[in-house]
């Protein structure tokens, strides 16, 4: 007697871009089948590649949890045609877009679908990455560092932008702002452009600090000769639509104290400027020895990942702090302190930044959009 069994719904289609680099799409895709224990479907956009590579993905096949669906480009079109066209054939509640330089790890998707069904606001989501900074201890493998992350089950952190390396997008996400743009140059940037849109349309970008995808960044394209050429064309499409994206310091006056109603108003006004596309360091005298994530859990807020806090103990510590080399400078200086303000302004042609009180909000728009303003 035969029997047969009926795969539940993916309740995730995941599209795999691959193009050539077989030691790198073959251990992603063993370890996405390995770790990968939901219903899903995995959609592989082949880009083009050579036949030893095609050969390879032609012999996948599903395990229990996930169905394969093989889908050939016979060239490479770039990375936005080739997730577009992933995207246009999911029809799953949540799509991840997944590199083929990665390597997932246990609960990978478990822990992102969590976070992403808790809170209907968000609308974009990466796991931890090796691409924020965290990194197993030297001796670790990536399993046992995954299952360290468990334990911030639950938790995310807002971000100004998610990255295409492994990035979850909710169905009504795409429902609202449709695919990838394809009109703009290059194979950069795509990620930033379409989290500007949904952050347009009311979506939080987050990671998912339990969730853990390891990824070899920039593996597929390093080589190729016109890779800065390209960077550079993305980033000025990129700039003309959105503006530059800004470093902003901010100093308010007096201190702020863990949980206290200032605190609270500081990091909601922090917040609301990355939101524009910034990056906010917050000079502030109080609360040392806190964690950024400390000072915005105090006043019952998510912590957002573009706000980077600064402890300073006094005037003149946050003056040589704001004044000290940067690698790269402020454009604008936010104070309510009315001295530190005077010695900053007579300080400019030092910093080079813009001072303004943000209470001065037409000031603070003039000067936010003549220092973010691309040319044409």
């Amino acid at each position: 007697m035969a029997f047969w069994v009926r795969m539940a719904e993916p309740i995730c289609d995941i599209v795999l871009l691959t193009w050539n680099h077989l030691e790198l799409v073959q251990p992603c895709i063993e370890t996405l089948l390995r770790h990968t224990t939901l219903p899903a479907r995995l959609l592989i956009i082949d880009n083009g590649s050579d036949l030893p590579a095609h050969e390879y993905l032609q012999r996948v096949t599903g395990t229990p949890h996930v169905t394969v669906e093989l889908l050939r480009n016979e060239t490479n079109e770039g990375f936005r045609k080739g997730m577009n066209k992933g995207l246009r054939v999911s029809r799953a509640p949540s799509v991840c877009l997944l590199n083929n330089d990665t390597l997932v790890t246990p609960g990978w998707l478990e822990r992102m679908l969590e976070v992403a069904d808790a809170n209907p606001t968000i609308g974009l989501l990466n796991p931890s990455s090796n691409v924020f900074g965290d990194r197993p201890c030297r001796g670790e493998t990536l399993e046992a560092h995954a299952s360290h992350l468990a334990s911030r089950r639950d938790e995310w952190v807002e971000v100004g932008s998610c990255i295409g390396f492994c990035l979850m997008i909710k169905r009504t996400v795409i429902e609202r702002i449709g695919l990838l743009t394809e009109d703009e140059p290059g194979f950069f940037f795509e990620d930033d452009d379409y989290s500007r849109r949904a952050q347009a349309a009311g979506f939080f970008c987050v990671v998912v600090p339990s969730a853990y995808v390891y990824h070899a960044e920039h593996r597929s394209v390093r080589a190729l000769p016109q890779r800065e050429r390209v960077f550079r064309a993305s980033r000025e499409a990129y700039w003309r639509r959105w503006g530059r994206p800004l470093r902003v310091a901010y100093i308010p006056a007096g201190p702020v104290a863990l949980g206290s109603p200032t605190l609270r108003e500081v990091l909601d006004l922090a917040v609301s400027w990355v939101r524009r596309g910034s990056t906010v360091h917050l000079y502030a005298n109080g609360a040392n020895g806190a964690s950024r994530d400390q000072l915005f859990r105090s006043v019952g807020l998510v912590p957002h990942g573009d706000v980077v806090f600064r402890p300073c103990a006094s005037r003149a510590h946050t003056l040589w702090r704001t004044l000290k080399r940067q690698k790269k400078r402020f454009a604008l200086i936010l104070t309510t302190d009315d001295t530190l303000k005077t010695w900053l302004s007579a300080w400019r042609w030092a910093h080079r930044a813009v001072v303004i009180d943000p209470r001065e909000t037409e000031q603070l728009e003039q000067g936010w959009q003549a220092r973010s303003r691309f040319p044409s």
